[in-house]
């Protein structure tokens, strides 16, 4: 990852064009001030330039002192242009109202097909200006916490694939990650890739540029979420990353399959992480809501941790002592792979 850039090229950075839709906005408000939607840009030489990014500040927050968490937001398989505002405000804000979810400063670039990483090619690095010049030009612009406690990444679709990649691969930057219904393909190698599903030369209009032409099996190894589990493992283990990872089992982009691969794989890992197939969800439509207000009660126990339970820590007591406690474990379920028949 780069240095960031001296304190000039950050002035200059700060290239803004700023839409503050707050007593103005038609969305739902609350509290003594609403939320503000805050359009930004900024120069870069790492993306196409100006890289867009939407802000969305809570309710109040001129009024709080201390920092505030950063949430990172990754959007779906769209351009992302009013990403905020389309889809995530509302609950966002419900969230916030019904206390699911403390103030949080939410940033979501704008990226348009980028696939959240850095091109083979070389022309857009997404994954190093994420991380990078984006999340330090927030920290200085913003009431926002300068350390990785403070610091949480989330998406969904392709946005949830995007945060797995860049959670997995730069853990040390990120106390928490949610993929909601991450698009990626269920393999573990790159010649398994099921093609078929792209029309005409589609496949090679987008592998190319990312991965390499042809494409480079190994560069893509490298930020498949499910090889990045298997090549760093103790590197995720070791950094206590708190992971989420859901989907629907209706969903017809079939995330599932690629949520459940990942599940297995950070299992049989020994890395801890939380994880949910709901019945009779779908990739769009009215189970949305509550799981992200799930989400976003992960994101709240990661940033905010309970604290120890005593009650829970007298049954752990106890089955140390009768022997029924074993901790966590790589391949702590060795089993054989269980064949089951088609109809």
């Amino acid at each position: 990852m780069r240095e960031h850039v001296d304190s000039q090229r950050k002035k200059k950075a700060f290239v803004f064009s700023v839409l503050l839709t707050a007593l103005a906005s038609a969305v739902q408000s609350f509290g003594d001030t609403p939320s503000k939607l805050v359009h930004a840009e900024m120069e870069t030489d790492l993306v196409p330039s100006p890289a867009k990014f939407d802000v969305l500040l809570p309710p109040n927050y001129e009024s709080i002192q201390e920092p505030l968490p950063v949430l990172i937001w990754l959007h779906g398989g769209s351009n992302g242009k009013n990403h905020i505002e389309r889809r995530l405000r509302t609950p966002i804000e419900s969230a916030w109202a019904s206390g699911i979810l403390s103030p949080v400063v939410i940033i979501a670039p704008i990226t348009g097909n980028s696939y959240y990483v850095d091109w083979k090619d070389g022309t857009q690095k997404w994954e190093e200006f994420i991380t990078g010049e984006l999340l330090s030009n927030v920290r200085t612009l913003f009431n926002t916490q300068n350390n990785r406690a403070g610091t949480v990444i989330a998406g969904a679709s392709a946005g949830g694939q995007g945060t797995l990649r860049i959670a997995l691969r730069n853990p040390e930057i990120f106390v928490a990650a949610v993929a909601m219904e991450p698009g990626f393909e269920p393999v573990l190698r790159f010649e398994d890739v099921d093609l078929s599903r792209f029309s005409g030369d589609s496949a090679k209009r987008f592998l190319n540029p990312r991965f390499g032409k042809p494409v480079d099996a190994e560069y893509w190894a490298e930020r498949h979420p499910p090889t990045i589990v298997v090549r760093h493992a103790k590197k995720i283990r070791d950094s206590k990353l708190k992971l989420r990872i859901e989907a629907g089992d209706e969903d017809a982009n079939l995330t599932w399959l690629s949520a459940e691969l990942i599940h297995r794989l950070l299992f049989d890992a020994g890395i801890r992480h939380e994880f949910y197939i709901e019945y009779g969800a779908a990739h769009t439509g009215r189970s949305l809501p509550r799981r992200l207000h799930d989400s976003f009660a992960f994101v709240e126990r990661s940033l905010h941790p309970e604290g120890p339970d005593p009650e829970a820590l007298r049954h752990l007591e106890g089955a140390k002592k009768n022997g029924r406690f074993k901790p966590r474990t790589p391949n702590q379920l060795d089993y054989e792979s269980v064949y089951f028949p088609t109809e």
